[in-house]
């Protein structure tokens, strides 16, 4: 049973030389190395958003509502992974501070249960001459904990994160909505067809 003051926060960050090459070829990159960020509330909002300039700290749009069911699902697959209590906890400064090198990768899980809060990091680097496509669902990147991929991968698939990125090719033209005419007070009343 999810707890009542649950909430899972997740977030990936990577480095710049890391976050150029993975632009260039997004669907090369599994979803957990992309970065990306990830709110689930204790009354099932998951809030998420990818992208590189996305933080830690940001607060991204409701993607989707969970039901209770895919709530405890999550919550059991964290318990498995053994994060989804505080003794896990493995980071107790801020983690807005954590920055990146040139090809890391940072994997931050942020949780709240029965009013105890607690950060799992784990960071790793991807050298240059790595294989984009080697860290999918299949291999795991070298230095990359089995279990953070597992749980970023799992937060990843209920908001609708793939290894394959939307296509990012389409272009939509921009609609700006100014709100009402604020000249119609200005303009003459039309005549009643009445007369």
């Amino acid at each position: 049973m999810p707890p009542e003051d649950g909430i899972i926060a997740a977030a990936v960050v990577v480095g710049p030389d890391l976050g150029h090459r993975i632009q260039q070829d997004p669907g090369a990159w599994p979803v957990q190395v992309r970065p990306a960020r990830a709110v689930i509330l204790a009354d099932g909002s998951l809030r998420a958003d990818v992208g590189p300039s996305l933080g830690v700290d940001d607060r991204p749009g409701v993607a989707r509502h969970l039901r209770h069911r895919q709530l405890t699902t999550l919550w059991k697959r964290l318990d498995e992974l053994g994060f989804a209590d505080p003794g896990a906890g493995n980071f107790d400064r801020n983690p807005n501070l954590l920055v990146p090198g040139p090809s890391e990768v940072i994997q931050i899980l942020e949780l709240r249960r029965n009013g105890r809060d607690w950060i799992v990091v784990d960071r790793f680097s991807v050298p240059s001459e790595a294989e984009e496509g080697s860290g999918g669902s299949g291999g795991t990147l070298s230095g990359q904990d089995a279990r953070m991929k597992a749980a970023i991968r799992s937060i990843a698939a209920l908001a609708w994160a793939s290894d394959s990125p939307p296509d990012d090719t389409v272009r939509f033209p921009e609609r700006y909505d100014f709100g009402p005419d604020p000249w119609a007070r200005f303009r003459p009343d039309e005549p009643d067809d009445d007369s």
